[in-house]
């Protein structure tokens, strides 16, 4: 009989104790307009200033306990954290893995109880642990790679194939630009030899093509030199070839209304000081004067003037 009710006596014990601890537990945490609040007699995360409960992983407080209330927490804003139970008022922020030529990309996102935590992109590392900076992994040349790159060690190139170029190689690819460049240089040196030569064949021919002008008397010849010519080609002739403004303005003056008179008195004063060269100064003036078209109309009234059938003493 005693033992029976010794068993029935630590049922009871056991099951009294069991409510009792999940009623503690369920009180722990009570939760107003999404503010946990913390009793004070179950900090399971500690304490500060002797009475407070500290807030748990991933939350921080919102209003300190005292004599007479409890600590309230809140859990942590979008992109800060508390990886340990606080007693701070405010999350960390998160660390960034999208920083600027940093080369870096998320390797675990950011919660509220854990910070994120970043890894190196593709083909670049880095080999400290705290790494906020990736580097571009070593390219090798022909010598292969002895050890690939990771994402906390660079690539290991065989010795004949470093990531740098060995002096000879070098020197070589720098001999073969320069014998391109010297291959590009002669290409066009011959290019504008050719057209050069060209250029004074055509010339020329040119001279060959244009009739030797004989000396040739101007003079019965300026009535249709100036109907050719024209008052200010005749005054730009004067005045290249030495004859002063005053002189070509007192010709304007006198026959201010007829041009044709006043352009053949101009050619009659410079035909006077040219004197027997007169004709062929013209021409060269003339094309000088980028009048080539005139040059060549007033050389074929010179030809036509003074050929053989129009020369009435050759008829005789």
């Amino acid at each position: 009989m005693a033992t029976k009710f010794s068993l029935w006596f630590n049922s009871c014990v056991w099951l009294a104790v069991s409510l009792c601890v999940c009623f503690a537990s369920s009180q722990r945490h009570r939760s107003v307009n999404g503010t946990s609040r913390i009793r004070r007699e179950t900090c399971v995360d500690g304490t500060y200033n002797k009475i407070c409960c500290k807030c748990p992983v991933g939350q921080r407080v919102t209003k300190h306990c005292t004599n007479e209330s409890d600590t309230e927490c809140k859990i942590c804003e979008s992109d800060t954290y508390n990886s340990v139970p606080s007693d701070l008022e405010t999350c960390q922020p998160c660390t960034s893995c999208a920083q600027p030529n940093a080369n870096l990309e998320v390797e675990e996102e950011c919660t509220a109880g854990r910070n994120a935590k970043c890894r190196c992109k593709k083909d670049h590392f880095c080999s400290s642990e705290s790494c906020t900076i990736c580097h571009p992994c070593k390219k090798c040349d022909i010598g292969g790679i002895k050890r690939a790159c990771t994402a906390n060690s660079d690539t290991v190139c065989n010795e004949n194939g470093g990531g740098n170029l060995s002096g000879g190689a070098i020197a070589g690819i720098v001999i073969v630009v320069l014998i391109i460049a010297g291959a590009i240089s002669a290409l066009i040196w011959k290019k504008r030899s050719k057209q050069k030569k060209e250029n004074e064949n055509r010339e020329n021919d040119k001279k060959d093509d244009t009739p030797l002008l004989p000396d040739v008397d101007i003079i019965p010849h300026l009535p249709d030199i100036a109907k050719e010519l024209g008052w200010r080609d005749a005054r730009n002739l004067a005045l290249r070839t030495g004859i002063n403004v005053a002189a070509i303005e007192s010709y304007e003056m006198d026959y201010r209304n007829d041009a044709e008179e006043r352009t053949l008195q101009l050619l009659l004063k410079w035909a006077q000081k040219e004197g027997k060269q007169a004709s062929k100064k013209l021409i060269e003036n003339l094309e000088e004067m980028n009048q080539k078209k005139k040059a060549d109309q007033i050389r074929d009234i010179l030809l036509k003037r003074s050929s053989p059938s129009n020369n009435p003493a050759s008829n005789c």
